[in-house]
This record gives structure tokens, C-alpha cells and sequence, in this order.
């Protein structure tokens, strides 16, 4: 089997929208890609999409909204994280992390930290001169992750072809309280 799947948190629906809005500006001043936000727990898995979807709908289950502060906007030399927001390690980034590896078997694709791209491709001045007005924008701010999403996106899928194949809200903080949950 082909890997082709990724598993994404998703940014609550307000900020998803200003945070599409935030990819796309990039994508025209930068000349990058256009592409959802998300947070990926991890990429490249090669597994049957029935296997995936029960795992995730059980996780969904399990953890709360996270709420995570942004700790910083970032740049780096891999294309995928060229420009960023980063996060602390939380608990709930990595009781998901290990799930799906345990699942998966594999490492391939995982996430080496907690982080939301902005843009993709070759870092360069603009990009970095983008990072500097992104902080002014996003530093210490909320961000609310909402749902987990099984998408078609991994090294050897275009970006263009990129979609969410299926959606799992996770639990509300008021939902009843169960001791093995996931708090943000």
C-alpha cells in the first residue's frame, strides 16, 4: 500500500478561516503553495483508511480541545516547515503522536515537534522579513484545535491534490469527565 495519508489537528473554524487567509497572502507574496492549515501529528501513513478512521474516531474520543499558546514564529530550511508557528509539547500532541505511531509502526511522516506551517518551500529574506511581521501578528496568541482529520496528503501526493477525507470533533471540556482524557 501507497502511503498516502496523514492525520491533522485542525484549527477551530474563526481561526481556521484567518489562518487560511494568512497561507494564501503568503502563497501570492512569497510564491509558495496554497494549503489548509493544520498541525500534523503524522504524514506518509500507509494504512487502510477503515484502520485509520477507527483509531482516529476512538482518539477524537478521548482528548479535549487543545488550547496552545503560540511560543514563537519560525523559519527553517525544511521545505515544509519554511515558515511557522511553534508550540510547546503538550500532553495531548503526544498521546495522539503515539497512537497513530503505535498503529502505523512506523516514525516515517511523524511531526518532530508541535507546530502550524504558514508556507512552504525554500526559506529566504522575504520569508524571513515575513516571519518578523507574523510574530507581530500571532505571538502568544490562543490557538484552539478542535478536530482531527484523516487527510490524502503525504510526500508523494501534490499539494494540489491535498483534501480532508474525514473529520472527528474532539471531546468538549464539558463533556463528562473521564480520568484516561487527555486535558489540554
Amino acid at each position: 500500500m501507497r502511503a498516502e495519508y496523514s492525520i491533522w489537528l485542525l484549527p477551530a473554524a474563526v481561526q481556521e478561516s484567518r489562518l487560511a487567509s494568512s497561507v494564501s497572502r503568503l502563497s501570492s507574496e512569497l510564491g509558495g503553495a496554497v494549503f489548509a492549515p493544520h498541525l500534523t501529528i503524522q504524514g506518509d501513513l500507509a494504512l487502510p483508511l477503515e484502520e485509520l478512521g477507527g483509531l482516529i474516531a476512538g482518539l477524537a474520543a478521548r482528548v479535549d480541545v487543545q488550547r496552545w499558546p503560540v511560543l514563537d514564529v519560525e523559519n527553517s530550511a525544511h521545505f515544509f516547515r519554511c515558515l511557522y508557528l511553534r508550540f510547546a509539547r503538550s500532553p495531548g500532541f503526544e498521546l495522539l503522536q503515539d497512537a497513530v505511531q503505535e498503529l502505523s509502526k512506523s516514525t516515517d511522516g511523524r511531526s518532530p515537534f508541535p507546530h502550524l506551517s504558514l508556507a512552504y518551500g525554500d526559506a529566504g529574506p522575504a520569508h524571513i522579513q515575513a516571519r518578523a511581521e507574523l510574530a507581530r501578528e500571532f505571538m502568544a496568541q490562543e490557538i484552539v484545535f478542535d478536530r482531527l482529520s484523516i487527510c490524502r496528503s503525504s510526500k508523494y501526493v501534490p499539494i494540489a491534490d491535498w483534501q480532508n477525507l474525514a473529520l472527528y470533533p474532539l471531546r468538549q471540556p464539558d463533556q463528562d469527565r473521564d480520568p484516561h482524557r487527555c486535558k489540554p
